[in-house]
């Protein structure tokens, strides 16, 4: 399995709601089935997400669940520098331009969003823009020999 890229709402997802599919694409991760790549600009987002009010009301987001998943992706996770100057302006949003850069400099093989917009790419610098519900697919079909 190439290395992957987890969009920051993915990765909030698995936080906030256990029995989705971006849990079971974090718990294959956490099984070694895919190498997680992520950046420091995307582990600021998450961390900054997860400390909203909102969500911590919401969900229950605990300040130690937020410490937990912050530790948890910089240190079982591949974490690269994304300097400004590599945040290409590809969406015209720049969440979704560090996302993609990541991806880039990491040259991963996947980058798995709920992003309809990175979705409508495709693809982007040799990297596979697909959903949760694709990539875990994917994910059984590597495991199954396909």
């Amino acid at each position: 399995m190439r290395a992957t890229v987890l969009d920051v709402n993915v990765i909030l997802s698995s936080v906030i709601a256990p029995l989705g599919i971006p849990r079971q694409i974090v718990g294959a991760w956490l099984a070694e089935r895919y190498e997680m790549i992520t950046s420091v600009g995307i582990i600021a987002q998450v961390e900054e997400k997860l400390g909203l009010p909102r969500i911590a009301r919401r969900y229950g987001v605990t300040p130690e669940v937020t410490l937990g998943t912050v530790a948890l992706l910089g240190s079982r996770a591949t974490v690269i520098a994304v300097p400004l100057e590599e945040h290409l302006p590809v969406t015209g949003d720049p969440e979704d331009d560090l996302v993609l850069a990541t991806g880039r400099l990491a040259s991963a093989g996947y980058l798995v969003t709920g992003n309809a917009g990175l979705l409508a790419l495709a693809q982007y610098a040799g990297m596979q823009i697909v959903s949760p519900r694709a990539f875990l697919e994917i994910l059984a079909d590597e495991e199954h020999g396909q």
